[in-house]
């Protein structure tokens, strides 16, 4: 059985909200596969490439920023009874300006001029603010899992930190500003997006979704009370250390970082590794994946080895097969939601709704896992063996295209069934 005690699950959104985040950002992964299969080995020669940037990004604000944000729409009522203030208006307009400021910034980065730069980075500046504003508010008053809400409410004021960085380093390069040892902050910039607002997303959700999907037990108190907190005052020492020249502090911090987001993925494991249901699904394996890319990339930052492999085991072995897995049990879990609230407003209980397990192929999640693998492995070996960037970049858009395909497949589902719940006595359909 799944865990759903606690949730409040009359307080979700619409399911369209959280729906068109999630079925949008699988287009810009495979974007920036396509960027790495036209580009080849040039796109991995340093992480100032132009390509390497514009992909970066297209991962960073294109897929994780509107799956994640998606998500938390969908999770703060639910989780946390705290549903976020004009929810629709909210979404629609984060969806759009987000999508937009993804495209724009890529191109921009990629060789599409200044002007595209600042248009992309100001509409996801925009997106980013239109979010987390009432994001905000909801966190302020909600009232749940105190250790989920911890991380969530770390993870956005990390967001924010992200924004602003990233608005001073597209100043700096328009050359409306000038910003010494322009690297460090650059580097400051990526610590706050992957440690602070996915790394602390991840765990709030992990947090929240293992022991509720699969059944396991519940992480140890000191990591559900602590972990977000110290990791977030960490990242600020750290930065403020890098940004001052005290490289030893600042590399010492972020390795204590490091190793606590180690120790995290091995806590995740055996945690996994208790469950009460046994089957490892595709959704499993992601995690599996995802964890042991986090032991690798700290493993590799640990011997100081290049910053692309890092922002490699990072962005694709985390940042892009994570939230492929969590959608794999997300969005077919939202679907049969909805699809039984609407059966009891239209009482139409001669119709068998279909269950979680028979909404989106496991064989073709198993293909996507397996692209999604082999994506990552080759694109490791390529910073050795670079002739296999272009088959890297070419399994990282069909993993993403799979992944969009059964999506779609769900969201038709979702469409067919609802349909035939209409209240039988009126034209008004249903809330959901």
């Amino acid at each position: 059985m799944m865990g759903t005690g606690g949730l409040s699950l009359d307080q979700a959104p619409p399911i369209d909200i959280p729906a068109r985040f999630f079925l949008t950002a699988p287009l810009f992964a495979i974007a920036a596969g396509l960027l790495l299969a036209s580009q080849g080995p040039t796109l991995l020669v340093s992480r100032w490439m132009p390509g390497a940037l514009a992909a970066a990004h297209l991962i960073a604000i294109g897929y994780l920023g509107l799956i994640m944000c998606g998500a938390l729409l969908q999770m703060l009522p639910v989780v946390a009874g705290a549903p976020v203030p004009a929810v629709r208006l909210v979404g629609t307009a984060t969806h759009l300006l987000l999508t937009i400021g993804a495209a724009g910034l890529a191109w921009g980065l990629a060789g599409g001029g200044p002007s595209l730069i600042w248009i992309g980075a100001g509409a996801a500046a925009l997106g980013f603010l239109v979010f987390v504003a009432p994001v905000a508010v909801a966190l302020a008053r909600a009232r749940g899992a105190p250790g989920t809400l911890l991380a969530l409410r770390t993870a956005a004021l990390a967001l924010a930190v992200t924004v602003a960085l990233g608005l001073l380093l597209v100043a700096a390069l328009q050359g409306w500003i000038r910003v010494p040892e322009h690297t460090r902050w650059v580097d400051t910039h990526a610590a706050w997006g992957l440690m602070g607002w996915v790394g602390l997303l991840v765990v709030g959700v992990a947090i929240q979704v293992l022991p509720m999907f699969y059944v396991t037990p519940a992480y140890p108190a000191p990591v559900r009370r602590w972990f977000a907190p110290a990791v977030l005052v960490g990242i600020g020492a750290a930065s403020a250390a890098w940004v001052m020249g005290a490289d030893l502090v600042g590399q010492a911090v972020f390795g204590t970082i490091a190793l606590g987001f180690v120790g995290f993925a091995f806590i995740t494991l055996r945690l996994i590794s208790r469950r009460e249901r046994p089957r490892l699904d595709p959704t499993l394996l992601h995690w599996w994946a995802a964890m042991l890319s986090l032991c690798g990339a700290a493993l590799a930052w640990a011997f100081a080895a290049t910053p692309t492999l890092i922002g490699v085991l990072l962005l694709v072995g985390v940042g892009v097969g994570l939230p492929a897995g969590m959608l794999f049990k997300i969005l077919p879990f939202l679907t049969w939601f909805h699809l039984q609230h609407r059966q009891l407003a239209s009482g139409r209980f001669d119709l068998r709704i279909p269950h979680m397990g028979s909404l989106l192929s496991t064989r073709w999640a198993r293909v996507q896992f397996g692209l999604h693998l082999a994506a990552l492995a080759l694109l490791v070996g390529s910073l050795w063996v670079p002739v296999l960037a272009r088959p890297a970049g070419i399994a990282l858009a069909l993993s993403s295209l799979v992944l969009i395909v059964l999506l779609i497949g769900v969201a038709r589902t979702y469409r067919q069934f609802a349909a035939l719940l209409r209240p039988a006595h009126s034209g008004v359909e249903p809330r959901s």
